[in-house]
């Protein structure tokens, strides 16, 4: 069987159960894309959904019956280093400063910093260089 990431498929032995969706952590990484991080998809009629638009942004990964056995305590890469496979507080910081900077039209550096001056992601956002370096990275950023 041959895997690309940009057309996952079901294998002809059986072997895979199902897919599930892995988001890059990153601050670039869209709203749109996190929600959607450990995402399922056992339906073997079709593919999985498409969720990223560029392949830098997730991955369909394949998993077989004992995939979840691995699990405990695994991790994966983020911005910040290794994070626990569900995310984390990585995740959660994501989701709530990419849902702060993408709801607004206007004031998205100001979002960003109320976010990332917030005493809960005080370790996070040492790590990405402080609060005004994450708001500028966010406000460069393109979504998409």
């Amino acid at each position: 069987m041959t895997y690309k990431s940009e057309s996952p498929r079901w294998d002809d032995a059986g072997l895979i159960q199902h897919f599930k969706f892995c988001a890059t952590m990153q601050l670039r990484t869209p709203l749109r894309v996190l929600q959607h991080h450990n995402d399922t998809h056992w339906d073997r009629e079709q593919e999985p959904p498409k969720i990223a638009v560029k392949p830098w942004q997730g991955i369909w990964v394949p998993c077989t019956r004992l995939s979840g056995l691995f699990e405990y305590e695994a991790t994966m890469a983020s911005e910040v280093g290794q994070i626990p496979v569900s995310g984390g507080d990585f995740l959660r910081f994501l989701l709530t400063i990419r849902e702060a900077v993408e709801s607004r039209d206007t004031g998205k550096h100001a979002a960003a910093l109320a976010v990332a001056t917030s005493k809960t992601w005080e370790d996070i956002v040492e790590k990405l260089g402080g609060a005004h370096s994450v708001a500028m990275k966010l406000c460069k950023a393109k979504a998409g």
